[in-house]
């Protein structure tokens, strides 16, 4: 091997060395961060505090971008713009927050990213003509039986009518997410330019609706803030745009969904050992379904299609 080659290998390894370590970090601090929601939402906070906690952190580092780019950035679309803020803001972290008070981190783990995808799917035949292929629907059906798994293995005297609001919950806010994505795609931003400009509506948001709702922050144990910021606004507000914007970079979107299909193992994982929930073979099999659906739609295997 010539030395030019060589170098090339060299390059080639640390790149996507690079690009998996990166997509690590990212699915950890998805997972890490329903699991602090999941805690504080158990705990003494409410959705509204958690929502305060999440978008002050990207508020605050990001303020340089949304002051050069401005508060609505040039050339990004009012419908887009309200997609966005709709879809990954204030609104959808509410929606989420308010679900893990009824349902288990690692049943939203599971049911976040496998009903995202389905939706996102949906929206893309409807509003665009997209034609997913076989091997795409194979994966989302996959998706859906997980997802229905769930419930469907449960004992009837475990689902209450609580846990059933919670799956709405986070359902609507999978396809609020959804609507993000494409909304996101369309916008021409950057994965920073869109975190400041939804870190910042987003934060004035909540402080007008903490004006009418009221805090418990005051009152919070200074420990447990502390974590809630680092976990909700630093890690996921700030790092985890840039460590996944990495993994894209180094391994492809192709590769970095196929770490993302990893969230809600992790979840369920920090979930049973963390918060103490129950594992049990629904949850099991929920786990394996949506995340080899997911890889599948994703096109980790159509290179091996025949």
């Amino acid at each position: 091997m010539s030395e030019t080659s060589a170098l090339r290998a060299t390059s080639a390894t640390e790149s996507r060395l690079v690009g998996v370590t990166s997509a690590l970090a990212t699915v950890c601090i998805w997972a890490g961060w329903l699991i602090a929601t999941r805690y504080a939402m158990t705990s003494s906070f409410t959705a509204v505090d958690i929502g305060l906690l999440r978008f002050v952190v990207p508020f605050v580092l990001l303020a340089p971008i949304w002051l050069k780019k401005g508060i609505w950035p040039k050339g990004l679309s009012i419908a887009n713009g309200l997609l966005m803020l709709v879809g990954s803001g204030a609104f959808y972290t509410l929606m989420v927050a308010s679900a893990l008070q009824f349902v288990p981190a690692s049943h939203v783990g599971i049911l976040l990213p496998g009903v995202m995808a389905v939706w996102a799917v949906l929206i893309a035949v409807v509003m665009f003509g997209e034609r997913p292929g076989k091997l795409r629907l194979t994966g989302y059906g996959a998706v859906i039986v997980g997802v229905l798994s769930l419930v469907a293995l449960k004992p009837a005297g475990e689902v209450s009518s609580d846990m059933l609001l919670g799956y709405g919950l986070v359902s609507a806010g999978a396809f609020m997410w959804a609507c993000y994505t494409h909304a996101m795609r369309q916008s021409g931003l950057g994965a920073l330019e869109a975190a400041a400009f939804v870190g910042f509506w987003s934060f004035v948001i909540m402080a007008i609706i903490a004006v009418f709702t009221g805090t418990t922050l005051a009152d919070a144990p200074v420990g447990d803030v502390m974590m809630l910021l680092t976990a909700q606004g630093l890690l996921a507000g700030c790092v985890a745009v840039i460590t996944y914007g990495l993994a894209v970079r180094h391994i492809g979107s192709t590769g970095a969904s196929a770490f993302g299909a990893m969230t809600p193992a992790l979840t369920a994982l920090g979930g049973v050992i963390l918060l103490g929930e129950q594992g049990n073979l629904a949850l099991a099999l929920a786990v394996v379904l949506v995340i080899l659906g997911v890889m599948i739609a994703s096109g980790v295997f159509r290179k091996v299609r025949v």
